[in-house]
């Protein structure tokens, strides 16, 4: 994606996001200074197209940075003002796509977990849902006279099913949900899989299961 101010002044031009209502937030400063690849930011920290639902409109083609330090979703307005980044308002932003990550906004209480902020989806149909909630953890360092910080991930899974959401770590935490499956379950759970690709084992795992259930039974097990 393009970074010079010649393609975002371009971008303001065509859709003059100051005429729409993209153009309400809070202006946006940077409190920690990174000096690796150890940014706080969703993949890249560099503003990637996306689109996002924002107070019910949908806004295509616009550039966005998710700020996992503090689940804030960034909006770049342009170089042509002073703040040329802002902080979309959480709770006006109903989801987002930054990529092919799909995100939506979540707030709520049940009886196994509460629910605040911005969530991946990785699974979603009619069965079960797997979200994945991105966090990072802030660690001041200091080298030399020179004050920096690193951000390192801190991920957790949760399952949207049955009207609830469940936390889930490990597979006994699978199999609390659904112990009807529990030969199921261990057959297909496979801990080398997951320290390779997290994502990619808890995506292929919950596609199977959900691909299991019995479709005359698909309420809580």
């Amino acid at each position: 994606m393009p970074n010079e101010p010649s393609y975002y002044n371009w971008f303001d031009s065509k859709v003059q996001r100051y005429n729409t209502g993209l153009f309400n937030g809070i202006q946006y400063t940077e409190q920690y200074r990174t000096i690796n690849e150890k940014h706080k930011f969703f993949e890249k920290s560099e503003f990637q197209l996306g689109s996002v639902i924002y107070n019910g409109q949908f806004y295509d083609q616009t550039p966005l940075k998710y700020d996992l330090d503090t689940d804030q979703l960034l909006l770049n307005i342009g170089y042509n003002y002073k703040f040329p980044t802002l902080i979309l308002l959480k709770t006006k932003v109903e989801g987002f796509r930054i990529g092919e990550s799909h995100f939506v906004h979540i707030e709520t209480k049940s009886d196994e977990t509460d629910m605040e902020g911005f969530y991946q989806v990785l699974v979603a149909n009619d069965s079960i849902r797997l979200l994945k909630k991105n966090s990072k953890k802030r660690f001041k360092r200091i080298k030399g006279s020179t004050i920096y910080y690193e951000f390192l991930p801190e991920n957790n899974y949760v399952i949207d099913y049955g009207d609830s959401y469940y936390n889930i770590a490990k597979k006994k935490d699978v199999i609390r949900i659904w112990p009807n499956k529990r030969d199921f379950i261990n057959e297909n759970y496979n801990p080398a899989l997951r320290k390779i690709n997290e994502d990619d084992f808890w995506t292929s795992f919950f596609s199977k299961l959900s691909d299991s259930f019995n479709t005359q039974n698909i309420g809580k097990e």
